[in-house]
């Protein structure tokens, strides 16, 4: 990484991983479930059998599922829920995205069977980066308020909280040392080409966190199939707990 200044340096310390909660929350229909720590990372499984995972985003935990959880036990479809590293429950700290992902396809293949997972906001890159990086492989996927390109993502970042200049750069250029990767691989519209799962993208149409205006490209190019969900008025995180969507997602799945 180039010389940065002081200001960008504070800032990015500023950035630097998540904020856990001071009590990590959990979802009512996971306190009866089977419980382990696999790699650092806190997961529920209910019932035996082909499960869904249940991947949630950013400063977020398990706790997100509840609606889709139920939905699910109706059907006695099991599920197997995380805590993403750095949040929650899991003692591991946060890593790149490769890293995450990789935790992603370890507690997968320790709980496993998974056919199908569910993710929302920053799960949804991180749950694509396993696929492309390792063997987990799901017959079905859902993407719900989903952060198509990580370069937009930090650039919208730096403007919400009035980053100094060349904060963007410096976020670009620490992400692409931490992953070997460039930022470019990181969205979702190129992922697509190669994805075989089938997909449904869920998207509201007022999400301030994750504009919309991209998703229709993923749904477009997905290799495996896609079907795209719009919703408006339920912005970024109560689109994956809103009942008719997870009704929907439930079928999907199901």
């Amino acid at each position: 990484m180039t010389e940065i200044s002081d200001d960008v340096r504070a800032f990015l310390e500023g950035m630097n991983g998540p904020r856990r909660r001071a009590r990590p929350r959990m979802a009512n229909r996971l306190l009866d479930a089977e419980h382990q720590i696999i790699e650092g990372v806190a997961t529920w499984r209910t019932g035996p059998g082909p499960a869904v995972l249940l991947v949630h985003g950013w400063e977020d935990d398990n706790s997100l599922w509840d609606p889709v959880i139920e939905a699910l036990d109706r059907t006695a479809r099991p599920v197997v829920a995380l805590d993403l590293p750095g949040h929650g429950f899991s003692p591991a700290p946060m890593g790149s995205m490769i890293d995450v992902a990789r935790s992603i396809a370890a507690v997968a293949a320790a709980c496993g069977p998974i056919d199908a997972v569910v993710t929302h906001s920053y799960g949804a890159p991180c749950t694509v980066a396993a696929i492309e990086t390792t063997d987990f492989a799901p017959e079905r996927i859902v993407l719900i308020g989903a952060p198509v390109a990580q370069r937009d993502q930090m650039q919208r970042r730096a403007e919400r909280y009035e980053a100094p200049p060349g904060a963007v750069e410096a976020m670009i250029a620490r992400l692409e040392a931490a992953t070997g990767r460039s930022v470019d691989w990181f969205d979702l519209r190129r992922a697509a080409h190669d994805m075989r799962s089938r997909a449904l993208v869920v998207h509201s149409l007022d999400d301030d966190v994750c504009p919309f205006d991209q998703v229709r490209a993923v749904a477009d190019n997905w290799a495996g199939g896609a079907d795209l969900l719009l919703a408006d008025g339920l912005g970024h995180r109560d689109v994956a707990r809103d009942a008719d969507i997870v009704a929907r997602i439930a079928d999907f799945v199901g």
